[in-house]
């Protein structure tokens, strides 16, 4: 077994439980596991991490394979395997030892069983006495009769927990007549033997393990597709993935693995498993002995036979397939009339009274050919959807139905379809989904006209909610030029320019738009629309004249005139911008508040994915990350495995940025899921960008923070037109952080450039600062940490730089910070005040600051900022000696960081060279450094240099 490559995806909670009842973990337990799963599901990929695991752990790792050879058999083959691994000096001891077990590894005489059997189990015993030993042996269902003796002879009879065994099997073959499966009954009694299943992985952590894998060049739809046919199975993914097959046949080598146990079954359960390959849902009996046409006498034991190989599945009352690559392979398989007949002996058959009924009929309607049927039975199944919040199976429904648009009544309103499609796929959470939707088919309509113009509306609609605004003022302005102003869709216009223009802080533009729209709307009746104009002027309003609690009332007062009239995404929309009036007005407290209810509100109407909806989750998460409320951040994180992909993205680099806090590695999973959406969400590159860097630079791996940081840029400057956002202030500040950092760990010998890249960046941020709108209290909290942190990494790179100056920039920052409510990001700027105030003479300001620090470090769990506070303190009573410097020592001791040797310092300071050599031998023992060397580090890390 090689050790892992790629990092695990998924599957943690059982590598955990596989750990602790393998004695890995938890030496307590009884140290045998029986693990089984189907075919492909990990199980293997599972095994490597735990030997990794195991190995790591100080245990001796023996892993042996039951190999399917037919006849061919090899007695105990996976114990002879695992034997001969051992280095050969290793192995001789060991047979030496026990004289039986040479046969097992090549030599010597044919033993007896029984004492074949005692030599395995006191091998295994002497080699725990050097160290555990986990016994991995894998694919039990291929194991000869001998194997499965000896199997259960060492699992009854291990005398010692230091020996463990963990045994691999495909539960999927095992049907009733296989040998293995009363073994497996009778192992888990024995004492200490536990059985563990892995079930299919969760949808989200099948699409994490394809975007570890090269798949730049699918889209998320191709991605989703792949997710939907592998069920859970990951090798199954890999394979589809391997074989460029989105959408299609079962790649040959795949069916031909998945119809293999097809051939053990007579005819009528093989036209059980046709029926049920063409279903889509599962078939209760009475549907299915209509559909096949065959009686209870045949009908019973060809179902029986099909799931005793497992080929068919119980469902409670009804009966479906194991899995959906099974009903892939043989549809592909039958004949195109036999495929039609079974699709039209379901449309028959099918009673309009049963729940679903619409979506079956749909699906056999188009399997049948009746194009005309599939089409009108897709827009009744969305119908359904749409009224159980099944937003993405409505939008499903309805793409299909668009695709059968040649086949529709004359009458049938395409352009309303696509747009009610965008919508569904939105509130669905797929909102990029949406817009490539949406702008495809507005380019198949390049001509002028009322069609386009509602699809130019919808666009832009759906651009301003992905924050698209570029695209949002383009599609407005087409459509206002090309419009009477008093017409509805005009109307419409100005309030989408108006929420644009607001996002730009282009108030004043923004403003008149609004306005002209409650003019309009008020003179064509329409309360809807007015309604949405008068949240964007209030959006306005509340950043030019309103008070902060004035301009929430009135939030509060459109949020219920929205919900009055049945409006949910205008209810949601006031709540939203409600919340990031606080958020932006450093309420953390009401904004928590107000995200909250936001949240509570969209799971309450089903829009918990839908645009705003959604943003009461993810804003009070991050809330809570700024607040130190890392756990309650955590949980908002943890998504059901239904969230989509998009929005798990999102919450991901929430995930990391508490990560970084604490100085965890991340989650494969996390940033596998991170790296799908980067350019989709522009929240995601800001927040897990900024995770990055820190997570980057705290391990050492400077160059990568730099990469981090400038991918970021890139990204906002080309994917969102965004060059001078002003997150790039914080961006900024952290790299500068970690940039000094490296000088402190590295020496001067790295300066020149980071303080080339310093200016550069002080550069940007003053171009941030001169293209946006004045920066409210968090933006001038960052910009007093990017200041202190310039001067921080010129002191450390040997520049002049005044302490007390230093000391006060600090101190604005973590104020700043601290008035904010921001609890880390105080705390990193006291630790970094806090050699300031030392080099200053304030000792008891540095231990004040370190104190506060250290405090919000221990609560936090902040275990990247407590190291960098023990480092502060070092080696405490000669780290506090270091305040009882003298100026000259100062002097020399700012020479010595220069690499000056004693008669260069003697001549610059005209003193002796003996003179100069008292200095530095007492700046060394007052220092505590055991050489010049030592002392210049301690210099540049504690702010000693021309204090």
């Amino acid at each position: 077994m090689t050790s892992p490559v790629a990092p695990l995806v998924g599957r943690h909670a059982e590598l955990a439980e596989l750990l602790a009842a393998a004695g890995v973990s938890g030496p307590e337990a009884g140290g045998a596991v029986l693990l089984g799963g189907d075919a492909g599901i990990g199980k293997t990929r599972l095994l490597r991490e735990l030997a990794e695991r195991a190995s790591t752990a100080g245990h001796q790792v023996l892993v042996g394979h039951c190999l399917d050879l037919g006849d061919a058999v090899i007695s105990h083959q996976p114990f002879a395997e695992a034997l001969r691994a051992l280095d050969p000096d290793r192995r001789d001891a060991l047979v030496a030892a026990h004289p039986a077990l040479e046969p097992l590894v090549g030599g010597g005489d044919a033993a007896d069983r029984g004492r074949l059997f005692g030599a395995v189990v006191d091998g295994l015993e002497t080699l725990a006495a050097a160290a555990p030993v986990l016994l991995v042996v894998e694919d039990a269902h291929w194991a000869d009769a001998s194997t499965r003796h000896l199997l259960g002879y060492v699992l009854a009879r291990r005398r010692t927990d230091r020996v463990r065994l963990v045994v691999s099997f495909r539960s999927d073959d095992l049907d009733r007549r296989h040998p293995l499966r009363p073994l497996l009954a009778e192992w888990v009694r024995l004492p200490g033997v536990r059985r563990l299943d892995l079930s299919p992985l969760p949808d989200h952590d099948v699409d994490a393990l394809l975007r570890t894998r090269a798949v730049s060049a699918l889209g998320a739809h191709d991605v989703d597709d792949i997710v939907r046919r592998a069920a859970g199975n990951a090798f199954y993914a890999e394979e589809l993935l391997a074989a460029g097959r989105v959408d299609g046949a079962v790649p040959e080598s795949l069916a031909d693995l998945v119809l293999v146990r097809l051939d053990e079954l007579d005819e009528s359960a093989r036209r059980v498993v046709r029926t049920l390959a063409c279903a889509g849902s599962p078939v209760p009996d009475d549907l299915l002995a209509a559909v096949t046409g065959l009686g209870p006498d045949e009908l019973e034991p060809a179902l029986r036979r099909a799931i005793d190989h497992r080929v068919v599945a119980r469902s409670g009352e009804t009966y479906v397939l194991r899995h959906a690559l099974l009903a892939e392979a043989v549809r592909d398989d039958l004949l195109p009339a036999e495929r039609r007949r079974i699709h039209a002996a379901y449309l028959a058959a099918l009673d309009d009274d049963r729940p679903g009924v619409a979506a079956e009929r749909a699906l056999h309607a188009a399997g049948a050919g009746d194009a005309t049927a599939a089409f009108a039975a897709h827009l009744l199944a969305a119908d359904d959807a749409a009224r159980v919040a099944g937003h993405d199976e409505a939008a499903q429904h309805l793409e299909q139905a668009l695709r059968l648009t040649d086949h529709a009544p004359a009458d049938v309103d395409v352009v309303a379809l696509v747009l009610r499609a965008g919508r569904a796929l939105s509130l669905a959470g797929r909102l990029v989904r949406a817009l490539s939707f949406v702008r495809q088919h507005l380019d198949a309509h390049p001509e002028p006209g009322p069609d386009r113009d509602r699809l130019l509306l919808g666009l832009g609609e759906l651009s301003q909610t992905a924050g698209r605004d570029d695209d949002a003022e383009r599609l407005s302005g087409e459509l206002l030029a090309g419009l009477p102003d008093d017409s509805p869709l005009a109307v419409r216009a100005h309030v989408l320019r108006a929420r644009v223009l607001a996002d730009q802080w282009r108030d004043d533009e923004a403003l008149e738009h609004a306005e002209r729209a409650v003019t309009l709307s008020d003179r064509l009746d329409d309360p809807a629309t007015s309604a949405d104009a008068r949240a964007a002027a209030t959006r306005v309003l509340a950043r030019r004249t309103l008070a902060v609690d004035d301009a929430a009332g009135r939030y509060t007062e459109l949020a219920d005139a929205f919900r009055a009239e049945g409006d949910v995404m205008g209810e949601l929309r006031a709540l939203h911008h409600r919340g990031f009036l606080r958020l932006n007005s450093s309420d953390l407290d009401g904004a928590a508040h107000d995200f909250g209810e936001l949240h509570a509100r969209a799971v309450a109407t089903d829009h918990q994915w839908a645009p705003y909806g959604f943003d009461g989750r993810f804003f009070g998460a991050l809330v809570a990350v700024l607040q130190g409320r890392w756990d309650d951040a955590l949980r908002a994180a943890h998504l059901p495995d239904d969230a989509p992909a998009e929005i798990r993205g999102s919450m991901c680099a929430l995930a990391l940025l508490v990560a970084a806090g604490r100085g965890d590695v991340p989650d494969a999973t996390d940033l596998a899921h991170v790296e799908s959406v980067w350019r989709d969400d522009i929240t995601v590159p800001i927040h897990a960008g900024a995770a990055l860097v820190d997570l980057h630079g705290d391990a050492g791996r400077v160059v990568e923070a730099i990469a981090v940081h400038d991918r970021v840029a890139h990204d906002l400057a080309t994917t969102w037109a965004e060059p001078r956002h002003p997150s790039r202030v914080r961006a900024a500040a952290l790299l500068l952080g970690q940039l000094a950092a490296d000088v402190r760990r590295r020496g001067p010998g790295e300066a020149r450039a980071h303080l080339a890249r310093a200016d550069e960046l002080a550069d940007v941020v003053g171009q941030v600062v001169d293209r946006n709108p004045p920066f409210g209290a968090e933006g001038q909290a960052w910009l007093r940490r990017f200041e202190a942190e310039h001067d921080r990494l010129r002191q450390l790179a040997g520049e002049t730089v005044d302490p007390v100056a230093l000391a006060a920039s600090w101190g604005a920052a973590a104020d700043g910070f601290a008035r904010l409510g921001q609890v880390h990001e105080a705390a990193r700027c006291r630790a970094r005040q806090a050699p300031a105030l030392r080099a200053t003479g304030d000792l008891a300001g540095a231990a004040a600051a370190v104190a506060e620090a250290r405090a919000a470090a221990e609560r936090l769990g902040a275990r990247p900022l407590l190291a960098e506070l023990d480092d502060l303190d070092g080696t405490g009573a000669a780290r506090q000696a270091s305040s009882d410097l003298t100026p000259r020592e100062r002097e020399v001791l700012g020479l010595v960081s220069l690499g000056r040797s004693n008669g260069e310092i003697a001549a610059q300071l005209f003193i002796s060279a003996k003179t100069a050599s008292v200095h530095v031998s007492n700046i060394l023992a007052k220092l505590g450094a055991a050489s010049r060397t030592e002392a210049a580090s301690i210099a540049r890390r504690d702010g000693l240099l021309d204090a």
